[in-house]
Order: C-alpha cells, then structure tokens, then sequence
C-alpha cells in the first residue's frame, strides 16, 4: 500500500515539473517571438529595397482630355474630334463615351484602356503602377461600383495579382476645381474598392447624380470614414500636383485626417519642385512623404526613357501589400536623378516614422548613385527642420560636403528639442551650377522623420 502511495506521489510531482517545464518552454517561445518580429520601422536599412514605379495616370476612360483629343472638350455639349494620329477602335464614337471598345488589342497608339497602360508600364521596367482617371469624367456616371468603366479598372488591375515582377493598383482621382465649400485641389486615392466624384458642372452643367459636387471637407469625412480596399494592402490617399494655398490653404486639418492623406506630389514628368508647398503643408501640421509622378494622359511618358518611374518607395518586397504599406507609412523620396538610392533612419526608426519626442537625434543615411554616371554623385547633403517663424521654409541643422562618390554614408547626431520634423536634401553633382553654387533644395528630397512633438 505504501508503495502504490509512493508511486502515485512520484507520478504526480513528475506531472507537475513537467507542466511547468511545459509552462516555461511556452512562455520562453512567446517572448522569443515577440524579439524576432521587431517593428518594421525598426529594421535595417538593409531590409528595405528601392521599388520604382508611377502613381498618377490617365486611360481614354479620361475621355475628355489626352493623347486621344486634338483638343480638351470644355464643355459635353461641344465634344471635340479625336487626333488624326489616333487610331480609333471600329464603331467608336468621338462623341459618345459609351462606344468606347474594351478589347485592348484595338489601342496600338496615343492612348487606351487601364489593360494597356499596365502592360506598357511592366514592359518599360517599372516595379508598380496605378491607374487613377478623373471621376468626373461622362464614363463614371452615374457614380457606381458597378460603373463599367470602373469595373473595367478593376479587372485590368486583377490580372496581375498574382504577378511576383509587377504590381498593379486600381484608384481614382478626385478633382475639385471650385474654391467654394473648403477649397480647390486634386486627390489621388489608391487601392479602394469604390471611388466619388468632386464634379460641379466644370464641363458644362452641374451633374444630377447625388454623388457629385463633393466638398474636400465632405470628401475628407469619406476618408475618414475608412474606405473598403480592393485587395491585398491598405487604401493611400494623397494629395496631387497642390500649389501654396489649394486644399483651402491645406485648411480642414485634423489628427484623423492627418493620418489618412499620406503623400504629396514633389514633381509632376520631372519638372520644378513645389518645395515652398510642400513646406507650408508640412509646417501646418500635415504628414506627407513626397513623390514624383507623370501625370500623363497617354503613352508618351511611359515609352519615354528620360521619364523614368518617378515613384519611389522603400520595401522590403514587391507585393501590393508591401508597396500599399510603403506608400502608407510614407517610405518615399523624390529624385530627379534616375537610380539614386536613398535610405536613412534616426534613432533606429526608417523614414516616414513618427518618434516620442526626443531631444538627440542620431542619423544614419546610405546614398547610392548609379556608378557608372559621375554626374549623378552626391556632393552636398542637408538635414532641415521646420521653421517656427516662417511657414514656407525650413532651417538648416546640419550639412556635410562630399568630394563625389557612388555611395555615400553619414552619421550625424543632433540635439534638438523643439524641432517638430527633419527631412534630406541632397545635392548631387549636377545640381553644382556654373558658379560653383548649387541649384535650390537639390535632385533628390526625402521623406521625414516626425519627431512626435
């Protein structure tokens, strides 16, 4: 008897080591797990990859403008012919968007439907691309996700899903071409599942649907309602081609807007820079990485080798997911100098990040340029920071000089407790004029580091 006692005692205090050691093998692996999957915006710059590719494109489903029209229709009820070097579909009518043919073997020229931008754009070696027509345009009306032009945006887009060497976004452009109610400007949003419209009769007549004359404040409200996504990854929203005071002077400004609305578009095919803009929007308290775009309407700028992809992001692979959240966690920079590579970060977190209110600041930037192009080498590199006396500008807090080389590495460190962001320029050896000076704010800009203050 006793020894069955024994055995069962022994049995039982066995049992409950081993479920201790059970218990602390499972907590072990808990905690483990949590050190191996760091925040994304802490990894290494050598994480991040440089994906290139384009955020703002027009198809013919913009049927009154572009590569297609000799000239833009102002008003529906005076269409205007297409361009003699177009060549239309068979029964297409210059008239009537509704005969516009969906077959994209039928637009070799000038322009055509989502299906063949998105093939030109994979074939021409860009990363990414998204469509984005103006919704105001006759083919989205009335305003529906059923619309057949929208649908067709949809679908041409569904085709590369699965795609390991492209990525394809749908989206829209909402146009607000009215001071009225909030404000004039233009918005891109990416990767939504619906679109609205902003139209107030700027082509004749104002529209009968209910959907149109949406206010930016009204538009703002259905961005932070959180609009559906249409796939894998988050839905961007940014803001296009702005001049100093559009947006109602980058005015009905909120924490939850702030979030929503993500970049902002530095340059338009590589021409001048909005810098003075960009610094007011910034300064007023937005948070905006910036990018360059190509606008177009047409497939002139795609085919065109100078206009190389103007949007940059950093990610650490090329999935929609993974440039969606590239573009969301404002993980961008604008160049106007084709190849450059740049990533840095501050106090371990990666560009685009938003910190706890330090006063030191350690900074780690990588610039890369392409070695076989001299021209292109860094020579100049500046780190500013808001200036609290003027709201179009930014002051200087640091600046090193570079006798020209294909990668360039600077550790700064800088104590401040007052600046609100800090951002790059970088002066390449093309921006050096013939003075010896160097052109304004440089050929590549990046996107912030926020300081949480």
């Amino acid at each position: 008897m006793k020894r069955t006692r024994f055995i069962l005692f022994a049995a039982t205090i066995a049992f409950a080591l081993f479920s201790c050691k059970s218990a602390d093998k499972s907590t072990v692996t808990n905690i483990k797990t949590k050190i191996d999957i760091p925040d994304e915006r802490q990894q290494p710059l050598s994480y991040f990859n440089v994906y290139r590719g384009n955020t703002h494109t027009h198809t013919i489903f913009t049927w009154t403008h572009g590569e297609h029209r000799k000239e833009l229709i102002k008003d529906l009820s005076k269409p205007t012919p297409f361009h003699p070097d177009f060549i239309a579909p068979p029964g297409t009518d210059w008239k009537d968007d509704k005969t516009i043919n969906l077959n994209p073997e039928y637009y070799p020229k000038l322009q055509g439907l989502p299906a063949n931008h998105l093939a030109l754009a994979k074939a021409n070696g860009y990363d990414f691309f998204a469509i984005t027509d103006h919704t105001q345009e006759p083919s989205f009306q009335p305003v529906s996700p059923d619309n057949w032009a929208w649908q067709a945006t949809l679908k041409a887009v569904e085709k590369y899903d699965n795609d390991p060497e492209f990525v394809a976004i749908s989206g829209f452009e909402y146009s607000r071409n009215t001071n009225t109610d909030g404000g004039q400007g233009h918005i891109n949003v990416l990767n939504a599942a619906e679109y609205v419209n902003a139209d107030h009769g700027q082509r004749g007549p104002a529209a009968p649907w209910p959907e149109a004359n949406w206010s930016i404040p009204k538009f703002y409200g259905w961005v932070k309602a959180g609009p559906k996504n249409h796939g894998p990854g988050d839905v961007v929203v940014g803001f296009n081609h702005p001049s100093l005071n559009q947006y109602g002077d980058f005015g009905n400004i909120d924490e939850e807007i702030i979030k929503r609305i993500c970049t902002f578009e530095l340059h338009t095919n590589y021409n001048a820079i909005r810098w003075n803009a960009y610094i007011r929007a910034l300064n007023k308290g937005w948070k905006l990485s910036p990018i360059g775009v190509l606008d177009h309407h047409g497939y002139t700028a795609i085919l065109n080798p100078a206009k190389f992809p103007p949007t940059l992001v950093l990610a650490p692979e090329l999935t929609k997911k993974a440039v969606m959240t590239a573009l969301k966690e404002r993980r961008t920079y604008a160049s106007w100098i084709k190849g450059t590579e740049l990533r840095y970060s501050v106090n371990g977190f990666i560009m685009g990040s938003t910190l706890d209110s330090p006063d030191k600041f350690n900074f780690n930037i990588q610039v890369k340029t392409r070695p076989s192009n001299p021209e292109d080498r860094v020579r100049k590199i500046q780190i500013v920071r808001n200036d609290p006396e003027k709201e179009n500008d930014v002051i200087i807090a640091a600046e090193a000089l570079f006798e020209g080389k294909d990668e360039v590495n600077w550790t700064p460190v800088i104590e401040d407790a007052t600046a609100r962001y800090f951002l790059l320029r970088v002066f390449h050896e093309k921006d050096i004029k013939e003075d010896k000076t160097y052109k304004p704010h440089g050929s590549t800009v990046s996107a912030p580091v926020w300081t949480g203050r």
